[in-house]
Parts: C-alpha cells; sequence; structure tokens
C-alpha cells in the first residue's frame, strides 16, 4: 500500500473514531442529565462537569490508539521492504 493512501486511510479511521466516541460522550451526558432531573443544582453540576471530562478525555486516548495502529501498520510494512531490497540486489549481479 502506498504511504499516501495508508495516511489518507489511517486519518479516515481516526476521524471515524474519534466522531464516534464524541457521539458516544454526548449520548452518556444526555442519559446522565435526565437521571438526575430531580435533583439540585450541585449534584446537576458535579454530574455535568464529569461527563465534560470523560467526553474530553476520549479524543486523545483516540489520538493514542490511532498513532498505536499507525505504528503496527508500519512495523509490518518495514518488515516487507527489506525482502525487497534483497530481491533488488540479487538481480543486479
Amino acid at each position: 500500500m502506498e504511504p499516501n493512501k495508508l495516511k489518507s486511510k489511517t486519518q479516515k479511521i481516526a476521524n471515524v473514531m474519534i466522531i464516534g466516541m464524541v457521539i458516544v460522550g454526548t449520548v452518556i451526558f444526555a442519559v446522565i442529565n435526565q437521571i438526575s432531573s430531580g435533583a439540585e443544582l450541585m449534584p446537576k453540576l458535579f454530574l455535568i462537569f464529569f461527563g465534560a471530562i470523560i467526553t474530553v478525555q476520549v479524543i486523545p486516548g483516540l489520538i493514542l490508539l490511532a498513532s498505536m495502529f499507525k505504528g503496527v501498520v508500519n512495523v509490518s510494512q518495514k518488515k516487507q521492504e527489506p525482502a525487497k531490497a534483497t530481491a533488488n540486489s540479487d538481480a543486479h549481479k
């Protein structure tokens, strides 16, 4: 696979994962707010703050996960490249 196609594919996967996790975080945030509908102001604010922290921490986690996947893919590509280099050096002899 060409490096540009791989980079584009990795970026698309990372973007889809980020969007999905933000949507999941938003749904969880909405559920937390519905559960606390009978509570007073401070418990509501605490739950809103807690939901915001979880939602915001998902994005760096997904970036790290995408970087890990990218590293795994790059390792497999580097293992395939020496075989090609050996084949080329044998052809020149």
